[in-house]
């Protein structure tokens, strides 16, 4: 595994991250009995930055992540982020969001992430202020977001005060190319650091053939990769060329784009494949060519990144009942 200081930090992080959204939440439904194995495997595997959220399961994805850790002794070894939902206003509405993901981790997080940005009549000023108020009490060492364009980025960049954000989580992959419009060029300028997330197009990208789970049924993205023969039968060449698997070369296609990919798994063998991404090589013509066959889709899902953007028209409260009336994401 290779490492590389995380954004304006001076922390080592692996190249290659592991999502937990895919333990304990709803829309995969994971097991979390699995979270002590896979998490073991991604230790072994040099694997040391974890994220996670409030929301994956109302909680059972922090709950299993901080029990693995804890249980395998690998608190202080390892980077922790996670998220609370953009359902959260104020600085009194965080807290108890953080004080929560303190209680179900039972330890504090590095990275505190905002998951997507508060509806459109709240000042993101006064979310992020109360981010970093986070920091103030001790709850939290570093802040950042989730699902925020360039536009959106740099307002929330200027309304920092004390402390600054040094990461942006973003999906992105081969086939969701659109932050390279907006968000890559600022992330630069600023030293953020991109948190890729389904780094694998929810399994599209690995092989998967048919949609399995609520999280892949409900993506529209889905399908049309699969059906994509131009990138499919790209990947498949390279991956005969070079003997490596359809998701170790879309991870690398990641790392070399300078992003730190998260992809997540309920199986722990899945997880010795991600890691092996960091250290594989593929030469500078055939990732070109990744990106000759993709490059629709730097345009193709819109001009600006706008994940979660729909959210932004719904109330606070009518957010925080619907993801727990449904037991979370």
């Amino acid at each position: 595994m290779k490492y590389r200081v995380f954004g304006k930090t001076k922390m080592k992080i692996s190249e290659i991250g592991l999502g937990f959204w895919q333990i304990g939440s709803t829309s995969w439904k994971g097991d979390i009995k699995k979270a002590e194995e896979i998490v073991k495997q991604s230790l072994d595997s040099g694997i040391n930055f974890f994220d996670t959220a409030e929301v994956y399961g109302n909680g059972k994805s922090e709950r299993s992540l901080g029990n693995a850790l804890k249980e395998l002794k690998a608190v202080d070894s390892s980077f922790v982020a996670t998220k609370i939902g953009g359902f959260r206003p104020s600085s009194y509405f965080i807290e108890k969001g953080v004080k929560k993901s303190i209680n179900n981790l039972g330890f504090k997080p590095n990275l505190l992430q905002l998951h997507w940005p508060p509806p459109l009549w709240i000042p993101i000023c006064t979310v992020i202020r109360g981010m970093e108020k986070m920091i103030d009490k001790g709850y939290v060492d570093y802040i950042g977001v989730s699902n925020f364009s360039g536009k959106l980025l740099k307002d929330a960049i200027q309304c920092t005060s004390r402390y600054e954000i040094i990461s942006n989580q973003i999906e992105y992959n081969l086939s969701y190319r659109v932050a390279e419009i907006d968000l890559f060029p600022l992330a630069k300028k600023e030293n953020i650091e991109i948190i890729a997330y389904s780094p694998l197009a929810k399994g599209a990208l690995a092989g998967a053939k048919n949609p399995y789970s609520l999280a892949q049924k409900s993506d529209k993205r889905f399908k049309r990769i699969i059906n994509d023969k131009e990138l499919i039968s790209t990947l498949d060449m390279i991956s005969q060329k070079y003997n490596y698997t359809w998701s170790q070369i879309s991870l690398k296609w990641i790392i070399n784009n300078n992003a730190l990919p998260i992809p997540g798994t309920r199986n722990k063998e899945r997880v010795k494949e991600y890691a092996m991404s960091s250290n594989i090589e593929i030469r500078d013509e055939d990732l070109s060519l990744l990106d000759k066959v993709s490059i629709k889709y730097v345009n193709a899902w819109g001009k600006t990144y706008n994940n979660l953007k729909i959210i932004r028209y719904v109330p606070c409260i009518l957010q925080y009942l619907g993801i727990k009336l449904s037991g979370g994401a």
